[in-house]
This record gives structure tokens, sequence and C-alpha cells, in this order.
């Protein structure tokens, strides 16, 4: 994987006496091919506290490991999984899986969701709010 390809937006860490403080539980990454779409994700997660990463590979990458730790969320254009969304997802790699499609669909899949890309800025929001609470038992 080129370095190039990966661009950090860490907005939801700071640094307190020299030891980097990460506000959001877990890294997002977003693998999202339309620049509109992604500048807007980029802005509102980053806003909302969220440490995220872009880039441009195949979510299966064994590189990716160097960037984004297992258990991190992925965010990603449907039309670039190939079909592989359960296998993906029964990986044990990612902590959760957004797909953006035409439509939004249901899924037997814990912790995956397939949510229309028209309405992502707010989907992903509340679909992260929705795994958290449920890992916190509420």
């Amino acid at each position: 994987m080129n370095p190039a390809t990966a661009r950090i937006f860490a907005s939801g860490n700071c640094t307190h006496e020299g030891r980097l403080i990460v506000a959001s539980t877990e890294l997002i990454v977003l693998i999202v091919g339309d620049s509109g779409l992604r500048s807007a994700l980029i802005a509102r997660l980053s806003l909302d506290g969220e440490s995220l990463v872009t880039l441009e590979v195949d979510p299966e990458d064994p590189a990716l490991e160097r960037i984004a730790p297992s258990q991190s969320i992925l965010v990603i254009d449907g039309s670039r999984l190939d079909g592989r969304l359960q296998v993906l997802a029964e990986s044990g790699r990612w902590g959760g899986i957004i797909a953006l499609a035409d439509a939004a669909a249901e899924t037997r899949m814990d912790r995956v969701s397939v949510l229309d890309r028209k309405s992502a800025l707010v989907e992903i929001r509340e679909t992260l709010r929705r795994w958290r609470a449920a890992d916190q038992g509420h």
C-alpha cells in the first residue's frame, strides 16, 4: 500500500502533558470513492470527535493492520465490496462494517449495516450511537 493513499484525520484526538488522548473508542476507516461524500463524512465525523482515516485500499489488504488496528469500524462503498460483505463480517477483523449503497438494506449480521448513501451523514452517526449503546448494555 502506498503511504500517500492514507490520510489521517484525528480531530477527535488531543494531547495532554505530551500524551495522545483518543476521544472516540474506535478508529473509523473510510474507503469512499465519491470525493464530495468523503469530504462531508470527514467533516461531520470529525466534528463529532471521531478518529478516522481515509484510504484507497482493498479492505482485506494485510497492510491495513499497520494503519487500522483490529476492531476498527469500516465505512465503505458497497460497490467496492464485490459481494464480500459477509466474508468481511465473519473475518472478525472489523468491529463493525457500514456499507454505503444506492438503497438501504437489512442484514442479519451483527454490527453490519447497509445504508443509503443519500442519508449517510445522519445514518452513520445513528448506527455508531446504536452500536455503542448496545456495547454499554443500554
